[in-house]
């Protein structure tokens, strides 16, 4: 039997309704009356990714699960071992499938409790029974005498604690998630700046002059941005290459390329570890070699913190954090490092700083945590209204189910990319403008959500002419394809999915599909077309993160509202990105700046961490 989930992405809010009320047992849980068959089950779900759906395998022997395996993850395969190694062992442990989602894999989680939910309804079961509430620890646990807490253990804190390490500082890390690496595990790659390795295979020729890159990044945010600080990364960027390759499990690529700037400077490159795996091996290696260079070190994961420890003249001395099962560890040090990745997954503080809540692609356990511990005890923002982080463009409610083709998909998906036709933003206002040559960039400029519209001349013309070209997403794309100018006799059907998704809204006149769409529209006409049935696709910008945050100084020591730096707090990656760019202004495009700005900022915030320690 298959089980499904339509948009998983708000998979919350189905479970509550469509699924037999999964957080809402309606009996006492824990004593399983109803048993459920002996037998091996399979059932599906959409996941995380957008390729293929969850398929598990799940065995009950005398009304107990004995074993959940994986027949497809549905998932990015590093964070579905997340799945595997902490969820299912819990739900197998505590014969229960009211165990906590595991953090930076929410989605996942999600659905192989939908689908074990299912199997067990579907065999004899009563699932409710099977949702007993799990005991939390009360148990406090107390660490002392390090030099260095790093708080996110995405890059910025991966590599704020390679160098407090390599610097010979004690150093606590932690992290919320399943997993380190956050969002750096999913980026393409890094800036860097003229690395040594790279410019020796240019025949010793530096790929750009700093100052030029400085002058067009300072015209760029006019005047908002800090100079000291884009210098520093200019300056320092290559060497935190450099200095990543030569000591710890890191290997970049040898060729440097230019992204989507107009001057086409080649200033990214991809890197993993250095057997070539990926780079959650390079992150994973290389923590523990630094954990190694003594026996204090140590870093945990599922570990979340929650506020600053001070002492009695109010001056911080450790961090207090709270793990998966409910302990709470209080950690002393003399520095603290704030890494969190920023806020995307703070729904209030997008709204407050960005303007809206957004689709995300970024992990969403990134949810401001180090920026509100920093405000609480008296740092500052800079730029929090800076433009998000974003490259891509996909429908709405992405269709994850594998009972729709890809070619159908893919069809959808055009329609919706096809700038020629009438777009408008989150608004109503036009968008085209603004969408220019490069929607994946520009999408953003919407607002939460853009529209497509067609009328329905434009539909019926396509299902014996087809569309005039195909446009096919950089990143999240689902396969398929599409040869321009064949007829699709089946676009009807393809748009009646959308719209079961609801990324489809069809009206039978402009005013009308404002009404629906739930603002009045400023266009008065499609291509022409002022009466007849008309047809919206929605889409929206998929964030990886924001890039506005707290105040810092060169040395990134978080500043207050009068300037004044925190001494022994600092802040690093997109907790602190905020110094680099403008109000209200989109991401540079140089190409990987915000892994860049993780990597180099670690490296300096470390090193001065330790120092100050010392």
């Amino acid at each position: 039997m298959n089980h499904r989930i339509l948009n998983v992405v708000a998979a919350s809010a189905v479970l509550l309704s469509g699924c037999g009320a999964y957080l809402k047992p309606v009996i006492k849980p824990g004593i399983k009356t109803a048993k459920v068959a002996d037998g091996t089950y399979e059932g599906k779900a959409e996941g995380y990714s957008v390729d293929g759906e969850m398929n598990l395998s799940v065995t009950f022997q005398d009304n107990k699960i004995v074993s959940i395996q994986t027949i497809n993850s549905g998932s990015t395969p590093s964070i579905y071992r997340g799945i595997e190694e902490r969820l299912f062992p819990r739900i197998i442990n505590s014969q229960s499938i009211h165990v906590d989602d595991i953090t930076g894999a929410t989605i996942s989680s999600i659905a192989a409790k939908y689908i074990i939910q299912n199997i067990i309804n579907e065999n004899g079961g009563n699932a409710d029974e099977w949702k007993m509430e799990i005991p939390k620890s009360t148990d406090v646990v107390k660490k002392y005498g390090y030099d260095v807490i790093v708080v996110g253990l995405g890059a910025s804190g991966i590599s704020s604690y390679l160098s407090a390490a390599s610097n010979g500082a004690t150093v606590f890390g932690m992290d919320s998630a399943a997993k380190i690496g956050g969002n750096g595990a999913m980026s393409a790659g890094a800036m860097a700046v003229n690395p040594r390795t790279q410019v020796a295979l240019n025949d010793g020729n530096p790929f750009v002059n700093e100052e030029d890159i400085i002058e067009d990044w300072l015209s760029y945010t006019d005047g908002d941005a800090k100079e000291e600080i884009i210098r520093k990364i200019v300056q320092e960027s290559g060497k935190t290459l450099d200095w990543l390759e030569t000591n710890y499990d890191f290997h970049f690529g040898e060729k440097m390329f230019a992204f989507y700037h107009p001057k086409l400077w080649p200033l990214w490159t991809t890197y993993t570890d250095k057997s070539g795996t990926d780079k959650d091996t390079a992150f994973i290696n290389s923590m523990n070699q630094a954990a190694a260079l003594n026996g204090k070190n140590e870093y945990m994961i599922e570990l979340t913190a929650k506020e600053f420890l001070k002492d009695t003249d109010g001056k911080v001395v450790g961090v207090k954090a709270v793990s998966y099962d409910g302990t709470t560890y209080e950690i002393y040090g003399k520095s603290v490092i704030l890494a969190t990745g920023g806020f995307l997954g703070n729904e209030e503080m997008c709204q407050k700083y960005t303007g809206s809540v957004w689709h995300t692609y970024g992990m969403t356990q990134c949810n401001g945590a180090g920026i509100q511990m920093a405000q609480a005890f008296g740092g500052s923002l800079m730029n929090p209204d800076a433009g998000v982080e974003t490259h891509i463009a996909q429908i709405a409610n992405i269709i994850r189910s594998d009972d729709v083709s890809a070619d159908d998909k893919a069809i959808l998906t055009s329609l919706l990319l096809d700038t020629s036709a009438v777009m408008v933003d989150s608004l109503g206002n036009p968008f085209n403008e603004k969408a220019g040559t490069n929607l994946a960039f520009n999408a953003w400029l919407a607002g939460k959500e853009f529209y497509t519209i067609y009328s329905a001349e434009e539909i019926i013309k396509m299902k014996t002419s087809g569309m005039a070209s195909f446009h096919k997403p950089t990143f999240l794309s689902q396969g398929g394809n599409y040869e321009p100018n064949t007829p699709i006799p089946n676009i009807e059907n393809i748009l009646a999915i959308g719209e079961k998704y609801d990324d489809v809204i069809t009206a039978e006149s402009i005013s009308e599909l404002g009404d629906k769409l739930g603002f009045k529209l400023s266009i008065t006409d499609v291509h022409g077309k002022t009466t007849g049935k008309f047809y919206a696709i929605k889409g929206a910008a998929y964030i990886y993160s924001t890039t506005g945050g707290l105040n810092v100084d060169e040395n990134f020591n978080v500043l207050t509202a009068e300037h004044e730096p925190i001494s022994n707090v600092y802040a690093v990656g997109n907790d602190s990105m905020g110094v680099l760019f403008a109000s209200k202004k989109a991401y540079v495009t140089y190409g990987g700046v915000a892994q860049g700005y993780a990597l180099t900022s670690g490296r300096l915030a470390g090193y001065y961490a330790s120092e100050n320690a010392n």
